[in-house]
């Protein structure tokens, strides 16, 4: 310990005597670790936010929709429209003990709806009452989504996307009150948590409204729905319930479950995937521009400590001289190197700490800034940036100590 100690002091005893070169030296340094944790902060931050928007378009969710066969099937021709229905939900529900939740959805756009004197076409959406936690749709103040009770007694209840309530009422004010659709009176029982991503694979859910599918489906005698949403239970199963549900519906339907055109799938899974993959090419670009940063601070070490080494030949010549051994001056320079890491890994994790705060506090209203500049310094990241910058520090002040040790102290008296 003691001897640990003394090399500490010998170390920051030549900090005292060259302090322009170890404060310029722990700059340098800092400046490559704060770009390294800024850049990462803002790939974490963006990694942490879309990870956090796609688990808000639901609970490992798959969407078929009805379209067209393309090839002809047991005799029937193609180009057939396959149209799906209640039948179709309660199939799916008996065949598949995958499943966690099955449903329809009517869909009817461009429907006039007047209050308070303003008035706007709005999209409605026709739900059952388990559709709402299937798609994290989450009401805001004290209001609720469409609940079993409402579907089974055809109420005439609407729960509205925030973009949707606005074009007529105050936010603060609107649960409880009525908006006539095409002249049929509802009332407001929620407002939509507003949402960054589209949970519906194109469509805005602030810009939407929903009734009762049962209500839905009495005022606009619709038969047949615009979609199914599936959750399912676990989300490795999505391929096999995929494919089982080609199977199951073609062969209801009299259509090639190998025929891709005649019903559309698609499932949030699969998007997480592919965003995920490329939030991680993000991440290791931006950790890549981060550790060229924070390797040419190392090179500038390296240099320093050379530079260093120079000017202080004569002196090194007269330690070895009176009895130093090199195991002693390899220890002296590289405990010196640790130092400037020390300083400037802490200066580096302070300051990056001071920008990530200081941009948090801007506020910004365009949605892409908003989701972009969403800086997280993980604690992770701030680890395996320490252990880069030893690794780095060890080997700039390794190869100038082992220099310094080996060299050869008569030579070394006569430098002048």
């Amino acid at each position: 310990m003691k001897k640990h100690s003394y090399y500490f002091k010998l170390a920051i005893s030549e900090f005292h005597v060259h302090k322009k070169r170890f404060n310029l030296t722990a700059l340098a340094i800092a400046w490559g670790t704060c770009s390294i944790l800024v850049l990462l902060a803002f790939g974490q931050g963006m990694k942490d936010r879309l990870g956090d928007t796609i688990k808000r378009i639901g609970d490992n969710i798959i969407m078929v929709r009805g379209r067209r066969t393309s090839i002809p099937y047991r005799g029937l021709a193609g180009r057939r429209k396959i149209a799906l229905d209640q039948d179709d939900v309660a199939l799916l529900k008996t065949s598949l003990p995958e499943l966690k939740y099955v449903g329809g959805v009517y869909k009817s756009w461009g429907k006039k709806a007047m209050a308070e004197k303003k008035e706007a076409d709005i999209e409605i959406t026709g739900v059952d009452g388990g559709y709402g936690l299937a798609r994290y749709l989450m009401p805001i103040q004290n209001g609720r989504f469409i609940n079993l009770r409402d579907v089974s007694e055809k109420k005439r209840v609407i729960f509205m996307g925030c973009d949707a309530a606005e074009k007529f009422f105050n936010l603060n004010d609107a649960v409880g009150k009525t908006l006539l659709v095409q002249n049929v009176p509802f009332t407001i029982i929620g407002l939509l948590e507003k949402k960054e991503l589209s949970a519906s694979f194109g469509s805005d859910e602030n810009s939407r409204t929903y009734i009762p599918s049962s209500t839905f489906a009495a005022l606009y005698g619709n038969i047949y729905y615009d979609r199914l949403i599936i959750s399912i239970k676990n989300p490795d199963d999505a391929e096999y319930v995929q494919q089982r549900i080609r199977n199951i519906l073609g062969s209801k339907h009299s259509f090639n479950p190998d025929d891709e055109t005649a019903i559309k799938i698609r499932n949030t899974m699969e998007m997480t995937k592919k965003l995920g993959s490329v939030m991680l090419g993000f991440q290791v670009l931006l950790g890549f521009i981060g550790g060229i940063t924070l390797m040419i601070s190392g090179v500038g070490l390296a240099n320093i400590m050379y530079a260093s080494i120079k000017q202080r030949t004569r002196e090194i010549g007269v330690k070895i001289a009176i009895g130093a051994q090199p195991d002693q001056i390899r220890k002296q320079i590289i405990v010196e190197s640790f130092f400037f890491s020390i300083a400037g890994g802490c200066l580096g994790g302070l300051m990056a700490f001071m920008i990530i705060t200081l941009l948090s506090q801007f506020p910004l209203s365009n949605k892409a800034l908003q989701f972009f500049m969403n800086a997280r310094l993980s604690f992770n990241v701030w680890i395996a940036t320490s252990i880069v910058l030893v690794i780095i520090t060890f080997l700039a002040g390794y190869f100038p100590a082992k220099t310094a040790s080996q060299q050869n102290p008569i030579d070394s008296l006569r430098y002048e």
